[in-house]
C-alpha cells in the first residue's frame, strides 16, 4: 500500500479541496510574476500598466475594474493563450506567464501521482546540472535512452546541493516514484531534501515566493506529512522555512540548516564502477 498519511487524514472530499488548492497556487504565481515585473501588487495597477485600462463606473455610480488579475490571484481563473501573449509583449518579453501556470511542480502536487514513465520523462527532460548527477554523463546512452536507478544518498544530497527550482522538482519527483514503489527511504529523503531546499527556492523565485504559504501546505499535505516505517513522524514545520526565508532576506550566502544531512565529498571516483555497482544493486534476482 503507498505510504500512509499522517493524522489529520485527508478524507476523500478533501482531495476536492486541494486540487482548488492547487489551482490558486497556479494563479498566485501568475499573478506574483506580473507584481514582481511591474513593481505593484494592486489589481487596479496592474490592470492600468498592462492593459492600459481605467477604472470604469457602473451604472449605479460605483468605480470598478475588471477583476481579470485578481481572479488570478485567487484562483477562481488562470491565464489564457492570448493573455500570456499581452503581457509578454507589455513586458518587453521578461514575463513568460505560461511557464508559471504549466510548471510540472502543479502535477507533481496532484492527489495521485504520475505514472512512473511520465515521471521518468520529467526527469529526462530536466536541466543539464540535474541530469549529469542522475544519468551518466547527462545523456542518453548509445541505445537513446536514458537508465533509470534508484539515486543513492550521495545522488539525492547532490540534487539538494544544487538549490534550484530543477533540482527541487527533480527531488519531488523522487519522492513520488519512492510513494509509488512503496519505498520508504526513496520517498523519505528527497522529500526532506526538497524541504530543505524550499526557502532558497522561494527567495531565487518571486512568483513563487508571492503568497507562498499556500503552496507550502499543498506540498505539505503530499510530501511531508507520512508516516515512515512503524508509524515514525518526521515534522517539517512552516515556521522553519519563514525563518530560513529571513536568514536569505538578511544574507543571501547564509547557510541554512539541513535536515538531510551531509554530503561528505569521495576523492576517489571510478564512474563506471559505480555504474556497473548501481546496476548490480538493482536489478532483480
Amino acid at each position: 500500500m503507498p505510504i500512509p498519511y499522517q493524522s489529520p487524514l485527508p478524507p476523500e472530499d478533501d482531495w476536492a479541496a486541494h486540487s482548488k488548492e492547487i489551482k490558486r497556487c497556479r494563479g498566485t504565481a501568475c499573478y506574483g510574476a506580473l507584481a514582481a515585473h511591474f513593481g505593484t501588487e494592486s489589481p487596479k495597477d496592474l490592470e492600468m500598466r498592462v492593459d492600459d485600462r481605467e477604472p470604469y463606473r457602473t451604472e449605479g455610480g460605483d468605480v470598478s475594474i475588471s477583476n481579470k488579475y485578481r481572479r488570478w490571484r485567487q484562483g477562481k481563473a488562470l491565464p489564457r493563450d492570448e493573455s500570456i501573449k499581452h503581457v509578454l509583449l507589455r513586458s518587453g518579453g521578461s514575463v513568460r506567464l505560461e511557464h508559471w501556470r504549466d510548471l510540472v511542480l502543479w502535477e507533481l502536487l496532484q492527489p495521485e501521482p504520475p505514472l512512473i514513465q511520465r515521471i521518468h520523462n520529467i526527469l529526462e527532460q530536466s536541466a543539464l546540472s540535474v541530469r549529469k548527477i542522475l544519468f551518466f554523463d547527462g545523456a542518453p546512452n548509445g541505445l537513446g535512452r536514458y537508465a533509470h536507478s534508484s539515486p543513492d544518498r550521495e545522488m539525492t544530497l547532490g540534487l539538494r546541493n544544487l538549490l534550484s527550482l530543477d533540482a527541487f522538482l527533480a527531488l519531488l519527483c523522487l519522492a513520488r516514484k519512492g510513494d509509488l514503489l512503496e519505498q520508504d527511504p526513496q520517498h523519505f529523503l528527497p522529500a526532506t531534501c526538497a524541504f530543505d531546499i524550499f526557502p532558497h527556492v522561494l527567495y531565487t523565485h518571486a512568483p513563487l515566493r508571492y503568497r507562498w504559504e499556500g503552496l507550502y501546505h499543498c506540498l505539505e499535505r503530499i510530501y511531508w506529512r507520512r508516516l515512515y516505517g512503524d508509524g515514525v513522524r518526521h515534522q517539517r514545520e512552516i515556521g522553519m522555512v519563514h525563518t530560513s526565508l529571513q536568514s536569505l532576506r538578511a544574507n543571501p550566502s547564509a547557510p541554512l540548516s539541513m535536515l538531510s544531512g551531509k554530503r561528505v565529498r569521495r576523492i576517489h571516483i571510478d564512474p563506471l564502477g559505480e555504474l556497473e555497482e548501481r546496476y548490480r544493486s538493482t536489478s532483480v534476482k
